[in-house]
């Protein structure tokens, strides 16, 4: 009992460490769409029951990078349009007071995305900061 507490104790420790860390510092993480998609996107807007090629909740699939942005901004990689199936345009480069996918992210729209769990503020700050600074597809 006593090991099984002093395990729960340090194990409280180090998340409150690591909390503490993520706090204080600033967030060295690339804002590139290949980071933002690797990281966040991928592994939380990817499920089975939500943007897979599987489900294509409504009608979006955000498996690989290039199917992502493409939905995302309206624009392939080499910055063109004219994209099949017309795009949906939740990013609006350089402004992220204009873009939808920031309002569902922060749950202002009628839903959340993800549904489930919401994104850590980070990772939101992220997306903010990839679309501040062009959303461009690197």
């Amino acid at each position: 009992m006593k090991s099984a507490m002093r395990m729960s104790a340090c194990g409280l420790f180090a998340l409150a460490l690591v909390g503490l860390g993520a706090c204080g510092g600033t967030d060295d993480r690339p804002a590139t769409w290949s980071y933002v998609h690797a990281a966040i996107i991928a592994p939380n807007c990817t499920t089975s029951a939500c943007h897979s090629e599987l489900s294509k909740t409504a009608g979006l699939n955000f498996e690989t990078p290039e199917s992502a942005y493409i939905f995302l901004t309206g624009r392939v990689c080499d910055g063109t349009t004219g994209v099949e199936p017309p795009p949906r345009n939740f990013v609006t480069p350089f402004r992220p007071a204009e873009s939808k996918l920031m309002y569902l992210l922060l749950g202002t729209e009628l839903e959340t995305m993800p549904p489930d769990v919401p994104l850590p503020e980070a990772d939101i700050d992220l997306i903010e900061r990839w679309i501040l600074e062009g959303a461009q597809c690197n």
